[in-house]
């Protein structure tokens, strides 16, 4: 502990010295032991004997080591790079492995509010309607502005069976929208794929953990078993991960070649390439603003490769590494060391990368100017008003409102609501409560689910063209 104690004091000093200078005594000569003690160590020994022996209340060391030390993470300003406690640093080594207790969320801080990157399938925050995109500002009703990303898992996070509120900010929506969760054992599968036909096979990623590459090795297998000629492979809405994993899963894909330049503090780089033959599939790979750091790594080395061809929206741009040090009784921190950029030398960090073709999600676009609704008014034949048009709305988005929305609770409207609630099995009154709130919701949600996903369709268009591109040039 004493010498934790030493090399810590040494590097808080000059945030120590910048932020609150204070006059001490200089220590006597028979104070200072050794010689190889600095003044500035001997300030900062002098300064913690002065906390202990003035502050009203008790202070112990550690306390003191590890407040210093989330200081000094903090004024960093790198959103990547976080102190953890012990707890918070078990936890957080837990979510790497795969497995991990909460609801099934990947959050990151962006512009100063925590959001939702991606929301795991399968789990309960899937089940509960949250999406990419949400901002997080509520957790069993307290304010979590100004909370760090660890703080925030640290509040969500719980027993299996018990009950987390949250308050989501959705789109431009000016109202909290509450949601109750019951948290769960999270076993993270981050791979999903299937045969579509016609020599089509569909990779989902959802984000790089210590068992990704195991599982893609699996995947490919059966797509070459299966006959299927062409990959698309999905990294929308994957947060990232491991960088290990990401160079590993490229590896399958990128032929022999840079993979990715890291580049340190000193300004050496180290580039990590891949020895593999062509790939034997034809490539498309889907990304959006969730597809994040190694996901970026991924679709980056595949784009500057010319392997592959880019469909969807620009990524996210997270484009820095970051390595974790165990601190043992003070937990631990997790520190941005590297930047990266792709293999062409491409720094797309706040930038993102633009895909090759530009396809935008058709089913956010739906809900875009949508009336948030509170679910607390009960509403009937004859009400005018934003509840209503905002009601109108969502049941014209089913295609169940046979009318324009209006804001009037007319005979059409009235018609729409029955039909929802003969279709939820609620009692048909044709009077929206607290019960037809939550049915609407969860239909919404249904129906945008149930829906064609364009930018798959255009994914699979574009590599039927290049399998049969492939065919004519073998012909």
């Amino acid at each position: 502990m004493k010498k934790y104690f030493s090399v810590l004091i040494a590097l808080l000093i000059t945030a120590v010295l910048l932020v609150n200078p204070v006059t001490l005594k200089p220590l006597k000569a028979a104070d200072n032991t050794s010689q190889k003690i600095s003044p500035e160590i001997n300030f900062l020994i002098q300064l913690d004997e002065f906390l202990k022996n003035n502050y009203v209340n008790e202070i112990k060391d550690l306390d003191l080591i590890k407040g210093a030390v989330k200081g000094m993470v903090e004024s960093l300003g790198d959103p990547y790079s976080e102190y953890f406690t012990p707890e918070d640093f078990k936890n957080f080594n837990e979510s790497t492995s795969g497995n991990f207790s909460g609801i099934g969320v990947v959050i990151t801080s962006k512009e100063k509010n925590i959001t939702i990157v991606s929301v795991l399938p399968g789990t309960p925050a899937e089940s509960a309607g949250l999406k990419a995109g949400d901002r997080i500002v509520e957790v069993d009703g307290k304010d979590v502005s100004g909370l760090s990303t660890a703080e925030v898992s640290n509040l969500i996070k719980g027993e299996k069976g018990t009950k987390v509120s949250l308050g989501i900010m959705r789109n431009e929506e000016k109202q909290i929208l509450k949601i109750d969760i019951i948290r769960d054992i999270i076993k993270v599968n981050p791979i999903e794929y299937k045969i579509l036909g016609q020599g089509i096979g569909y990779l989902k990623i959802s984000e790089f953990n210590e068992n990704t590459a195991d599982n893609i090795d699996k995947a490919l297998a059966d797509f070459k078993n299966g006959g299927v000629q062409g990959i698309v492979l999905d990294l929308r809405n994957n947060p990232g991960g491991l960088l290990d994993q990401a160079i590993e899963v490229a590896r399958r894909f990128i032929p022999e070649g840079p993979i990715v330049h890291v580049v340190y503090k000193d300004g050496k780089m180290e580039t990590f390439s891949s020895d593999s033959k062509d790939c034997p599939f034809k490539l498309v790979v889907l990304v959006n603003g969730g597809s994040a750091s190694a996901a970026e790594i991924l679709s980056g080395a595949i784009k500057d490769r010319g392997v592959g061809t880019l469909v969807g929206e620009k990524t996210f741009g997270k484009a820095t590494v970051q390595r974790t040090l165990n601190l043992g009784v003070l937990g631990g921190i997790k520190l941005t060391i590297a930047r990266y950029t792709t293999p062409n030398g491409t720094d797309i960090n706040k930038t993102g990368i633009m895909p090759d073709i530009i396809v935008k999600s058709d089913k956010e676009n739906l809900l875009k100017d949508v009336v948030s609704l509170k679910g607390d008014k009960t509403l009937q034949y004859g009400n005018i008003g934003l509840d209503v048009l905002g009601i109108q709305q969502r049941l014209n988005i089913m295609n169940l409102l046979k009318a324009t929305p209006d804001g009037v609770f007319g005979p059409r409207t009235l018609e729409a609501v029955k039909a929802l609630q003969k279709q939820k099995g609620l009692p048909v009154t044709g009077i929206v409560n607290a019960a037809f709130y939550k049915a609407l919701d969860e239909a919404v949600y249904d129906y945008l689910n149930s829906r064609e996903d364009n930018q798959l369709r255009t994914a699979i268009d574009v590599l039927k063209q290049k399998i049969k591109t492939a065919y004519k040039k073998a012909a």
